[in-house]
């Protein structure tokens, strides 16, 4: 049962830190792209790029959850909802200290299988065939390229061109940590009856979260690699996955009781 009983808070310690930086940073990043507050574009400092990028640095798989699509409130809202839907319970029931480092790790999880996915489709390509995804052609003139203008942003040489391509995909977002802590309530409390939106009848949240996580599997299979709609799937895979192994590791070291309802 959780620690403090059978009863569960609205509100929680680590729930409550998550919301308040990822919200934090929302505005600060919407109001600094308009205004220009600091001399960087903070967006493009923290997201997750391309390990083969110039604009990648290893802190980035860390910076990137704290961060949200920047143009609507969508994005940050369903990933807040979800956090505070399945985290407080979470929270109540492994700590705040043990619940905020597996929110990190899975997050990380997620960082790497995002770099996986992007490593099968850039790795070793040249830049004619990089230059295909994103023009519909080659736009190298046969492997030469003198000078390159695109968004009034002036490219010279065919290196500078890769270069840029590369940086040009990127992802953010506290998904892959919420997945994991989704998949995370469904192994703890599987047998709870969860409501979604309009369907009138409870469904047990093994089966919800279960189906929420096939569709993403769905979605990363048939969307070639997951990037096709500008959504990360497998990166919420990832989260998933080092979620899954994390608590069956916890399992066998008595470190989690396992299902409690």
């Amino acid at each position: 049962m959780p620690q403090n009983g059978s009863t569960f808070n609205l509100m929680t310690p680590g729930v409550k830190y998550l919301l308040m930086i990822n919200i934090i940073m929302w505005l600060f990043d919407h109001t600094n792209q308009n205004l220009h507050l600091i001399g960087i574009d903070l967006f493009d400092y923290l997201a997750l790029h391309y390990w083969e990028s110039s604009t990648f640095n290893p802190a980035q798989v860390i910076t990137y959850m704290f961060m949200h699509d920047r143009t609507t409130l969508v994005h940050l809202a369903f990933n807040m909802f979800n956090l505070w839907m399945f985290g407080r319970m979470m929270e109540q029931n492994w700590g705040t200290s043990r619940f905020l480092m597996f929110f990190c790790i899975c997050g990380i999880g997620g960082a790497l299988a995002q770099e996986a996915s992007w490593t099968y489709l850039y790795a070793g390509k040249s830049t004619a065939d990089l230059t295909i995804p994103f023009f519909g052609e080659d736009i190298t003139n046969n492997g030469t390229l003198s000078r390159f203008s695109i968004n009034g942003c002036k490219i010279d040489g065919l290196e500078n061109l890769r270069d840029f391509l590369l940086a040009f995909p990127t992802t953010v977002g506290a998904s892959a940590g919420t997945f994991g802590i989704m998949v995370a309530f469904a192994m703890t409390f599987p047998n709870i009856p969860l409501y979604f939106f309009f369907i009138p009848f409870p469904i047990k949240a093994k089966y919800m979260i279960g189906f929420f996580i096939v569709l993403e599997v769905f979605e990363a299979l048939f969307r070639t690699g997951g990037l096709s709609d500008n959504v990360a799937h497998l990166a919420h895979l990832g989260g998933v996955l080092f979620g899954v192994l994390l608590i069956l590791w916890w399992r066998k070291t008595g470190e989690d009781r396992g299902p409690l309802f």
